[in-house]
């Protein structure tokens, strides 16, 4: 499989991507289904390790890159493979995701710097937040949703690892009922970013 390397930058609307052109892998699959590697999963454990490693050996948190204030989500990706993919990502104070799922894929997020709150939703529909501080990070399996925010005072940095590359993010909302889908985002889309 061959991937071609493109610059680009987001606009999603979750975020406002990088200040500048990012070098972005989009996700491709073999030609044939003949070529397709059968889909492998890494386990929570496998992806918080990545996610950890990469968060402690090869990320520069915001503040220590001489690009001043940030107003929005900054996002890289960092690696790309049939299994998995890496991404940081710089949140301003206050910047939050709100809840979504990872289209199937289970993940992993490290903090690099700062801290960032996470709300998650069980299966009985009962929302809770907790914190993660520098140094700490939560693995999830393919039904998980979450929102995430930074509550400040300065900008987080964070590793996210996703197994298999994420396809989809749907949004939700939280009724009385449970959770209500809202739009669905692809992969497919230029303005694509976790």
């Amino acid at each position: 499989m061959s991937l071609t390397h493109e610059r680009r930058t987001s606009q999603h609307p979750a975020g406002s991507g990088l200040r500048g052109p990012a070098t972005v892998l989009p996700y491709a699959r073999p030609e044939s289904p003949e070529a397709s590697p059968a889909a492998v999963r890494l386990d929570e454990e496998s992806l918080s390790s990545l996610a950890r490693l990469f968060g402690t050996s090869c990320v520069t948190p915001w503040s220590e890159r001489g690009e001043g204030a940030l107003d929005a989500r900054a996002y890289e990706l960092l690696e790309l493979f049939d299994h998995f993919e890496v991404w940081v990502i710089h949140w301003p104070t206050d910047g939050l995701l709100q809840l979504h799922d990872h289209g199937g894929s289970s993940g992993a997020l490290y903090v690099v710097s700062g801290s960032l709150d996470e709300g998650t939703v069980s299966v009985e529909g009962t929302y809770e937040r907790r914190s993660i501080g520098a140094g700490q990070g939560t693995s999830f399996g393919p039904r998980h949703v979450h929102d995430v925010v930074n509550p400040g005072p300065g900008i987080a940095t964070s590793v996210h690892v996703y197994s298999p590359p994420m396809e989809k993010m749907t949004f939700f909302t939280l009724g009385a009922g449970g959770l209500v889908p809202g739009r669905t985002d692809y992969r497919a889309d230029p303005t694509w970013a976790p």
